[in-house]
């Protein structure tokens, strides 16, 4: 593969590649002691979880690759017991292997059969783990890169790899790099890559640096970028090291229009990343003149932008309703709130409001670093920032921009639903986007603004009876997600899009 194969320009351009990665034997190793370590808030029945994520796996293929159905289809009708657990589990020769649903062990796994990438990536990782010399050379020793692969994301070192009588646990799970959005982020033609905010996800980040450089940038590692701290940011003291402290998670940044790009100010990204995040994509020929960064509180529940809204189509957006200016307005008509006004600074962090800021530069424009490219005009929320997309990038008629909300924006619902993922939709192309089916309030909302709502064992059947994936048209898809929903991500968490057709 080429970097010709790697392009995004928008969040609803028809996918055509993408990474994602199976659940992994290290979620089923979290303890209620260490949720909090893991970013976890309960307990995941691993096996179910591999079932619902396995109709993930199956719709994508449907569209992005669906030569591999009939494969999956055949092993599953086997009367071969192994084939059929194997032909979803990476690293097994049994696994479908495609080249459009890339699996982030499988990329690993060709990367370690080069010997020098080999040694650098087990150095790396086991220089950051603190391991002991004897378990680097454990690792420097397995000739089976598929099994490398499986220790490295794992931390499990198998008996027969080890010479012990049991498995070996050397690293901790990293049970949340099935969230391949975070890991980094395609800007046109360029990878912006990740620095997780939290211990628990570091290794991901490592992991992800070497399949930009070894494999898909392997070629020309200028479209590579990097966003690291200050030369100096360690003479600082503490606090000052605190503010300047980067931090990115691909959940944060949309590329929402070829001109556009959206960065969220999170619990999970830095103000300083998003500081050099601007300076380095206007230092860039990427032809996007406006980068809107939308601060959210540092909340749990809100981790990033995506958890709070998403693109269906040019004019129909997902969004959580309590962080809409426009409710929160209308309510106010009802019944003026003083409440935030009167709270005292510090009980208002976690809740405080939304700001939107704008930056801009022209495409023609030679970058220089010691202008100011804010713009003075402010936005009054989040809500006229997705109105501004469809309307100036996209040129739809305001009239026609719909916003749906979580929950239908019922109280407990519009909460309920925000936390399992109801804003957290990843379009397969244009209005056809995928949710969880555990959202039924949200599915509604979906349907009273024209939406057919179909499960994915309904839509499969009508795909086996004939019905092309490419026909569909404003759509909602909805995952199985009794386990899925309790690991906090949803469709597009579980996705990291390296290719979309661009818009007509």
């Amino acid at each position: 593969m080429n970097n010709k194969n790697y392009y995004i320009e928008s969040e609803i351009g028809t996918l055509r590649k993408l990474i994602i990665h199976s659940p992994d034997g290290g979620i089923g190793k979290i303890i209620p002691g260490t949720f909090a370590d893991n970013l976890y808030d309960d307990i995941v029945h691993l096996k179910s979880m591999q079932k619902e994520y396995n109709h993930y796996v199956m719709l994508l293929l449907y569209f992005l690759d669906p030569d591999k159905i009939n494969y999956i289809k055949k092993c599953q009708a086997s009367a071969d017991e192994k084939l059929k657990a194997n032909c979803f589990i990476p690293g097994k020769k049994e696994y479908f292997n495609s080249d459009n649903v890339l699996e982030v062990q499988h990329l690993l796994e060709l990367i370690l059969k080069d010997e020098k990438v080999k040694l650098r990536l087990i150095s790396a990782v086991c220089s950051y783990e603190e391991s002991s010399h004897k378990t680097q050379l454990q690792l420097e020793a397995i000739d089976d890169a598929a099994l490398l692969a499986r220790i490295l994301i794992s931390g499990i070192l198998p008996k027969e790899a080890s010479g012990s009588h049991e498995d070996q646990y050397i690293f901790p799970p990293i049970p949340n790099f099935i969230f391949t959005r975070d890991i980094g982020i395609m800007i046109k033609d360029h990878i912006l890559l990740s620095r997780m905010a939290t211990t628990a996800r570091k290794r991901e980040s490592l992991i992800t640096k070497f399949l930009a450089m070894y494999f898909l940038f392997k070629e020309d590692s200028n479209k590579v970028m990097e966003v690291i701290e200050d030369s100096d940011f360690f003479l600082y003291e503490e606090m000052e090291r605190k503010a300047r402290f980067i931090s990115i998670e691909g959940g944060d940044i949309m590329m929402i229009h070829p001109q556009h790009l959206i960065v969220g100010c999170s619990e999970r990204t830095s103000s300083n990343a998003i500081n050099e995040i601007i300076h380095t994509i206007f230092s860039k020929d990427l032809g996007i003149e406006k980068i809107s960064v939308v601060k959210i509180a540092k909340n749990r529940a809100q981790m990033h932008i995506d958890t709070i809204f998403t693109q269906v189509k040019r004019n129909v957006w997902v969004l959580y309703g309590r962080y809409s200016e426009n409710i929160i307005a209308a309510e106010n008509k009802v019944k003026q709130s003083y409440l935030r006004r009167l709270m005292h600074q510090p009980d208002l962090v976690g809740i405080e409001e939304p700001e939107i800021l704008q930056f801009y530069k022209p495409a023609d424009a030679f970058y220089k670093p010691e202008i100011d490219y804010s713009v003075d005009k402010k936005l009054s929320g989040i809500e006229e920032l997705l109105v501004q997309v469809s309307v100036e990038d996209y040129h739809c008629d305001p009239a026609d921009v719909k916003i749906i909300y979580s929950g239908g924006n019922e109280f407990p619902y519009d909460d309920r639903e925000q936390w399992t993922d109801s804003c957290n939709v990843v379009a397969l192309k244009e209005g056809v986007v995928i949710g969880y089916d555990r959202n039924d309030y949200t599915a509604d909302s979906f349907r009273k603004n024209g939406f057919e709502v179909i499960t994915t064992a309904e839509l499969f059947k009508k795909f086996d009876g004939g019905l092309s994936p490419q026909s569909l048209k404003d759509t909602l898809i909805l995952l199985p997600s009794a386990e899925l929903s309790r690991a906090r991500g949803g469709s597009h968490c579980m996705s990291m899009p390296l290719l979309r057709d661009k818009l007509i």
